[in-house]
């Protein structure tokens, strides 16, 4: 998800870039609720009737669900943030903040010339392999956008070329 917008107070504009979440924090945990009731009823069940080796497993298929989601949420919290200036563009990498102003923010941060930033989009040599979306200038470069599908790629690196050419 790429979402673009100007400060007019600055003359700045900035290109956040996020992957997509299907599902919040909260959205995620009544999924889990709603796979482990069932589960843990059928494991109930068939334990009493002696098959009581069924609910170990099933409290680790619930705590393997757990941590993925746990994992697919976290990585879900990414964010990118491209600022275009009148004569630096930076770039920033980190977590979205959330509800806790002490967690996330800006992990990694670099600062271009405007003048000599090159956006590339480059392409694999493997069939297989996604394109990688480059912002750099002299030399140093970063890899914007990981999480983009190809399409969503292209999109940005041509709204990132127009915005360095206005």
């Amino acid at each position: 998800m790429v979402i673009s917008d100007n400060c007019h107070d600055t003359h700045t504009r900035r290109v956040v870039i996020r992957p997509n979440r299907s599902l919040s924090w909260r959205q995620s945990m009544i999924f889990l609720g709603a796979i482990a009731v069932p589960l843990l009823l059928i494991s109930a069940v068939m334990a009493t009737r002696g098959f009581w080796l069924i609910l170990p497993f099933a409290g680790l298929e619930l705590a393997a669900l757990y941590a993925s989601l746990y994992v697919v949420s976290h990585a879900a919290r990414r964010c990118e943030v491209v600022s275009i200036g009148e004569s630096v563009v930076t770039v920033e990498k980190g977590r979205e903040r959330g509800r806790c102003a002490e967690r996330g923010g800006p992990e990694q941060r670099i600062e271009f010339a405007r003048g000599w930033v090159r956006v590339e989009l480059s392409r694999s040599t493997t069939r297989w392999y996604p394109q990688r979306l480059w912002i750099g200038a002299s030399g140093r470069r970063v890899e914007i956008a990981e999480f983009l599908a190809e399409d969503e790629k292209v999109e940005l690196a041509a709204e990132l070329q127009r915005l360095l050419i206005a």
